[in-house]
C-alpha cells in the first residue's frame, strides 16, 4: 500500500509545451497547444487541432509571444487548472524593444502618420 502510495506521488506529471496568445488578467495567462495528426479518412492527411488553456502565472513573469512548458494542477478555478513551469523563449520582439526603446512608436504616433498618408480628393466643380 505505502509503495503504491510513492509510486503516485512521485509520478512524473505530463507537461505541455505551448504559445502565450493573451495576458489580460494578472497572474493569468492563455496560452494556444497546436497538436499535429494524421487523419486517416477518405483523404489520408495531417490535420492540426488548436487547443487553449488557461494557465497560472504565479510570479506574472510571461508576456504575449512568449514559448512556455507548463503543467496540470489542482483547479484553481472554473477554467484554470495548469500552473506555468519555465519560459522556454522569449518573445523576441519583445526583447529587441527592450534594447532599442527609439523603435517603439505610439498610437499617436500612428494616427498622425496615417493622417500625413491620407490623401485628400477634390472634386471637378472646385478645379
Amino acid at each position: 500500500m505505502i509503495s503504491k502510495l510513492f509510486e503516485v506521488l512521485n509520478k512524473q506529471q505530463k507537461i505541455i509545451s505551448g504559445l502565450v496568445i493573451r495576458k489580460t488578467h494578472t497572474k493569468t495567462a492563455m496560452c494556444e497547444v497546436t497538436k499535429v495528426f494524421f487523419n486517416r479518412g477518405k483523404y489520408a492527411c495531417l490535420d492540426k487541432k488548436v487547443t487553449k488553456y488557461m494557465i497560472h502565472d504565479p510570479e506574472d513573469q510571461c508576456s504575449v509571444g512568449d514559448f512556455v512548458h507548463f503543467k496540470p494542477c489542482r483547479p484553481l478555478s472554473k477554467r484554470k487548472s495548469h500552473v506555468l513551469d519555465k519560459i522556454v523563449k522569449k518573445n523576441p520582439l519583445e526583447e529587441f524593444i527592450k534594447a532599442n526603446p527609439q523603435y517603439l512608436v505610439t498610437p499617436a504616433e500612428i494616427k498622425q502618420q496615417a493622417q500625413k498618408d491620407k490623401i485628400n480628393y477634390t472634386h471637378m466643380k472646385d478645379l
